[in-house]
């Protein structure tokens, strides 16, 4: 898994968590005014986060990394009619 997946899950779940303390009420500050801006900090980051986390490819497991790179190598070839970097040679014999 990559830097990316692994920091995108981590903030859906802290979002999560958070939304569940929010509708219940357990982060409740002593001025409405905070409750407010909160709330709606909060809602408009939870927006944000999953958004992002269901636009980008995540990777959870070896193989779909291995078709992400091959799915990147198309794009490349589809852009600039070549194949960029070959993910499925076995490297220089030397």
């Amino acid at each position: 898994m990559n830097f990316g997946t692994k920091l995108r899950t981590i903030l859906v779940i802290a979002t999560c968590l958070n939304t569940a303390l929010m509708a219940t009420d357990i982060t409740g500050f002593a001025s409405p005014v905070l409750d407010l801006i909160y709330k709606w900090a909060s809602i408009t980051l939870n927006f944000i986060i999953v958004a992002i986390a269901t636009y980008f490819n995540n990777d959870f497991t070896e193989i779909a990394c291995e078709h992400t790179g091959a799915m990147r190598a198309e794009k490349e070839y589809e852009k600039f009619g070549t194949d960029g970097e070959d993910f499925y040679e076995d490297g220089d014999e030397s």
